[in-house]
């Protein structure tokens, strides 16, 4: 999901926001970072189960995922931003065009934001609701420059992210939150930030 996290296709290694977030984290409280990719939907259960120790996958914090496993405090607002063509970008004038408030539309879900990247550049689909972030990141690379794709600026809807770990595991949650505080005051969580969003806020 870059930029958050994705495989460096070059060296086969996890890169991303996330990543960079957690490595730093680990480095502070002396965690042994071990990065496995799973599936979004996968993520919850993992943790319930006990098979990993926390989620750092740009994870919206939701009230069902809430009544499953505890989130760190917000460390992100991703907000919610509109995709669409260049064409079609002057008939939505606000975030009330949103999904099935609008008569008679169909709306679809994708398995990647490429695959909806895809489909809205060929015409599928009028408009596409993602994290901003990511939209904004995809308008950067250079698989973007062949489409005739444009980010809207208003934000639909806050999307806050946090980091999950098992439900009622104090501990590890506490150490999360303290290094994501110590990271935001000494200045290192900026800087993250500026690598991968400084040039596409």
């Amino acid at each position: 999901y870059a930029p958050f996290e994705y495989v460096n296709s070059q060296n086969g290694e996890y890169e991303g926001f996330d990543m960079d977030l957690i490595r730093e984290i680990g480095r502070r409280k002396g965690f042994d970072v071990q990065i496995i990719s799973m599936t979004l939907d996968g993520l919850v259960p993992a943790l319930v189960s006990g098979n990993i120790d926390a989620a750092v996958s740009a994870l919206t914090i939701t009230p069902e995922r809430a009544e499953k496993v505890d989130f760190t405090k917000p460390y992100l607002n991703a907000g919610l931003t509109v995709m669409t063509t260049k064409e079609n970008a002057p008939k939505i004038k606000s975030g009330a065009l949103v999904m099935k408030r609008i008569p008679g539309t169909t709306v679809r879900t994708f398995n990647s934001a490429a695959d909806a990247f895809l489909e809205l550049n060929k015409g599928g689909c009028f408009a596409m609701l993602n994290d901003g972030p990511v939209n904004k990141y995809f308008l950067t690379q250079k698989a973007s420059k062949s489409m005739n794709l444009t980010a809207l600026d208003f934000v639909v809807s806050d999307d806050f992210y946090g980091m999950a770990v098992q439900k009622g595991n104090k501990k590890l949650l506490k150490e999360l939150d303290d290094a994501l505080d110590e990271m935001r005051a000494d200045g290192t969580f900026q800087k993250i930030y500026d690598k991968w969003f400084g040039d596409v806020k």
